[in-house]
């Protein structure tokens, strides 16, 4: 056996890679077989194409990437021309003269992926134009993780590449499942798990464990039922529409002579002497295909067609409710738990994936055997495959949940323990190596975390006396900001500095002069900022004394359970009628909780908490820090309540403010568990051809507006509910179908169910419930900062959120007038003399180059198609290139000039960049610009 050794350790920089919209590349493989010019449709307006518009993407360190790291080409930019992203958002609409053509974005993935996409890069790989600069390269698909083909996007490979990386992101599964499709075309494969798991291996790693599968017990997974309770039960039915469709009559002569004038044709010989494409499926959807336009010319007739849809119901009823204890979870003992990390680390490999929760696991089994009068070194139990295994060499227990492989078993010998055996030879080869993607930390807001207007919003009250003590945490925080001595607003600033702000500029400058706090720059710059979060705290954005904690399912029960015991026996929690009890070191023993997940769309989703601070758990996990929380899943509905969580790194907000727990509880008695009852269907299995992976792809990408839409409509719901006096069971129902429909998208990406969740979302919002001429002032007032959208009709409702922003609004008044201060009289007028022309304008040109980038990366980022990781590597990278672009070597006088520049009204767009490219590279000399008083 061949070990291939890869440096672990050694830091690895991301790669940074073309990313281009697929209408586009079409647009311009069309203009490039026309004479004629060609328009293409942006938005609402026609313009000339002209070529190819590319923006950057990011691919980070991961298991993937150093396994190619050899094989790639870097430039010393670290850009790479081995991959590209390829987006698949916008259909291509373009004209050729006067005739206009459409080719939707489902249909331009089925043709790149079956054809791949060649491009031509205008980036080279060096200072110097090289060979490899001219000529365009061939990519294939190769994979997209869960979240990028909800947005849309694919990762492309050079082609002589895919077969290296394919193979080592399936573990050989493609290369198996091509040679069987080959000798079997109608064969049917796991396309859905297959493409999103091989994605597990591309995660952005942190760091890296090396864990030989030797010290890894696996056992099976426990499912445990409630007592019977009542639960909001959701299914579907089937439900028959009468459709007027309009079928084409393919004998007829004319359809023929219509196709002709689109250079098409019905008829083989025709379209080999003509060069027409031929239409070999006489279907309406395969003309269309063709970008052609089915109008009153058409010969046919119109038929009444019926279609069969599922609708969802919900029938309230008692009923046991299931959780996994273990799902996606595991521990790790505290001798091989890294440094760096806290609480946990979420592990990913080869189809694998868990997150595995610190704690004393060795302990654990030599006090079992102490107590059971077995020696500990030789003591042995079996994992779920039949392998025996020492105890005193087992530092991770998991569970079959965390084996993403066993979904695969008939590709992997027929059996549990063939498969093994195959998985286990695997990792040994690439060095039992798993890439740590995620680990505890603490918000950002310090003992407080935000909330968010979903949660908000579907508090099951209506007074303003309930809502206003929610609000006083955000009240406090702007009444203390707005104070005229600065004091708190300068520690704001410091607090929420970064590399993109002039935040640390403007403390820097208070204080070298303290009169600074009275210029308009600084007090403009304050005024903003406070306007900015009272608006959000208004639209939801409210701050709690709590923070996100990540799931851990009943640690000491999985234990047991591995010792050989029953770990339905744990007798740690009780269960209670009003609470579920939870382990969490963030609050006090006996503190009651709110908690909240999402996707939130419900008051039936809302957790309540009773916290238990138990001894033995205390023992056996007592590193597991302020950002973990342990739920009791034996004998509770917690995870159907938290629209169905898993404990592979979930999380739910937790906050111990009174007023809020109070209604959590509330919540919990009077608005019942929902249950989705909504069939799974069996397998999502497709031929193993790149057409059933492009339609595979699609699906998931329609679905990913679906959870955008879905809190949408239950947002209006829920406002129309509580507006309606909270008596609509109409209404109650609609948002109780959506909180499951928000759990079906977010699946989509690995299951398939027996529901079109986009056709569902637009039925409920039709609903005559649903159609009020109103939306509530919060929902206008998020998607106008949003998304840019306007809603004419507009009012404040008696929802929660709208009471909340009102009580904000009337509770942060105006700030108290301060005497201000001219910049320029603090400017140090000894600094006299010419500046350097050339260097002068160069900074100003780049500044403004570098700007206009990072505007457009901002606008992707409020569009959802960047993560904040992402933004912020992309806007690094950017300031990374303006330095390097950005004039070297400047004097005092060039420097305080440029701050004069600057600061001109007229050219605020590049005061920022300016600023802080003086103040970071020109510490001395940017603060020497101005008078020191101290």
């Amino acid at each position: 056996m061949i070990v291939i050794k890869i440096n672990y350790t050694k830091k690895l920089n991301p790669i940074y890679v073309e990313s281009v919209d697929a209408s586009l590349l079409y647009i311009n493989e069309i203009a490039q077989e026309q004479e004629l010019p060609i328009q293409c449709k942006m938005g609402k307006e026609w313009t000339d194409f002209e070529k190819i518009y590319t923006k950057e993407a990011v691919l980070n360190d991961s298991l993937f990437l150093r396994f190619m790291q050899k094989s790639i080409v870097r430039s010393g930019s670290d850009f790479c021309k081995d991959f590209i992203v390829v987006k698949f958002r916008y259909p291509a609409k373009y004209m050729i003269g006067e005739e206009e053509f459409s080719i939707s974005a489902h249909d331009l993935r089925t043709h790149y992926y079956e054809n791949g996409v060649t491009f031509l890069s205008e980036k080279k790989t060096g200072k110097k134009k090289k060979q490899e600069d001219t000529e365009p390269i061939h990519y294939k698909m190769i994979y997209r993780s869960p979240g990028k083909a909800k947005k849309g996007e694919c990762i492309f490979i050079r082609e002589n590449l895919f077969h290296k990386a394919i193979n080592f992101l399936t573990m050989g599964l493609y290369g198996l499942m091509e040679e069987k499709a080959k000798a079997d075309p109608e064969a049917v494969f796991k396309l859905v798990e297959l493409s999103a798991y091989l994605g597990l291996s591309t995660a952005t790693a942190i760091g890296y464990l090396h864990i030989p599968w030797e010290q890894i017990l696996v056992i099976e997974d426990e499912k445990v039922l409630s007592a019977p309770k009542v639960a909001e039960v959701v299914r579907t039915h089937p439900v028959s529409y009468y459709d007027d469709e309009f079928v084409l009559d393919f004998d007829d002569p004319r359809l023929e002579q219509i196709l002709n004038k689109h250079e098409c044709t019905l008829f083989a010989d025709v379209a080999n002497a003509k060069g027409y494409r031929l239409i070999q499926n006489r279907t309406k959807e395969e003309v269309q295909k063709n970008g052609i336009r089915i109008n009153g010319k058409f010969p046919g007739k119109h038929i009444k067609k019926e279609k069969i849809f599922q609708e969802c119901t919900v029938d309230r009823k008692e009923e046991q409710i299931e959780n996994i204890l273990w799902d996606g979870m595991g521990l790790i003992d505290e001798s091989i738990f890294p440094e760096y990390a806290d609480g946990f680390v979420y592990c990913r490999s080869h189809f694998f994936k868990s997150c595995l929760f610190r704690g004393n696991v060795q302990e654990y089994f030599k006090d079992f055997c102490v107590k059971n009068n077995f020696d500990f070194e030789s003591y042995m139990v079996k994992d779920m495959f039949g392998n025996k295994k020492k105890l005193s060499d087992i530092k991770v227990v998991i569970t079959d949940k965390s084996l993403k492989w066993l979904k695969f078993i008939d590709m992997m010998g027929g059996d549990n323990k063939k498969a093994y055996k195959i998985y286990r030879q695997y990792m040994k080869e690439h060095d039992d190596c798993f890439s740590v993607v995620k680990t505890a930390h603490k918000s950002k807001w310090g003992d407080l975390q935000l909330t968010a207007y979903q949660m908000n919003n579907s508090l099951p009250t209506t007074e303003e006396k309930t809502l206003k003590p929610i609000t006083e945490q955000a009240v406090r925080i702007i009444e203390e900001l707005k104070k005229p001595d600065d004091i708190t607003y300068l520690k704001y600033l410091d607090w929420k500095k970064d590399d993109f702000n002039i935040n640390e500029v403007l403390c820097a400058l208070v204080e070298r002069n303290p009169d600074f706090r009275k210029t308009e720059l600084f007090r403009t710059k304050k005024s903003k900022d406070i306007n900015r979060l009272v608006d959000n705290f208004a639209e939801g954005r409210l701050p709690q004394q709590g923070d996100n904690l990540t799931i851990c399912g009943n640690p000491i029960a999985l234990l047991m359970k591995a010792v050989g015991e029953n770990p339905l026996d744990e007798n740690i929690f009780r269960i209670e009628n009003d609470a579920i009890q939870c382990y969490t070191e963030r609050f006090e023993n006996n503190a009651n909780l709110a908690a909240f997940r999402n996707p939130h769309n419900s008051p039936n989703n809302i957790l309540h908490f009773h916290n238990f601070r138990a001894d033995l758990i205390a023992k056996y996990f007592p590193k597991l820090g302020q950002n973990v929380i342990i739920i009791n899943l034996i004998g509770t509905d917690a995870q159907a309540r938290g629209s169905g969580f898993d404990e592979d790194s979930d999380f739910v907000l937790v906050t111990d403010q009174p007023e809020l727990a109070s209604l959590a509880k509330d919540a919990y008695v009077k608005y019942p568990t929902i249950i989705n009852k909504v069939e799974e269907l069996k397998s999502s299995e497709y031929h193993f051809r790149l057409e059933d992976y492009a339609e595979m792809d699609s699906k998931i990408a329609d679905a990913q507006a679906s959870i955008g839409t879905s809190t949408d409509a239950a947002q209006l719901a829920l406002s129309y509910y509580y507006d309606d006096g909270m008596k609509s069971r109409e209404l109650e129902e609609v948002f109780i179908i959506l909180s499951v429909i928000g759990q079906i998208s977010i699946d989509l990406a690995k299951k398939e169910f027996n529901l079109n969740v986009g056709r569902e979302i637009k039925r409920i919002r039709n609903l005559p419930c649903m159609n009020k001429k109103f939306v509530p002032q919060f929902f206008a007032d998020t998607k106008k900062r949003r998304n840019n959208k306007d809603f004419e009709n507009v009012k404040r409702m008696n929802c929660p959120m709208d009471i909340m922003a009102e009580i904000i609004e009337q509770q942060t008044g105006y700030s108290e007038r301060v005497s201000h201060v001219l910049i320029r009289k603090l400017f140090n007028k000894k600094i006299k003399g010419k500046a350097n022309k050339y260097k002068f304008n160069k900074l100003i040109e780049e500044s403004k180059k570098y700007n206009d980038t990072v505007k457009i990366l901002a606008s992707s980022k409020r569009k959802g198609r960047l993560e904040d990781d992402e933004l912020y590597k992309l806007k690094r990278r950017q300031m990374e290139l303006f330095l390097r672009k950005a004039s070297k070597n400047l004097d005092q006088i060039t420097i305080i000039q440029l701050v004069n520049h600057a600061l001109m009204d007229s050219n605020s767009d590049v005061m920022g960049t300016l600023l802080n490219f003086l103040y970071f590279n020109y510490r001395e000399k940017f603060l020497n610009c101005f008078v020191k008083n101290s």
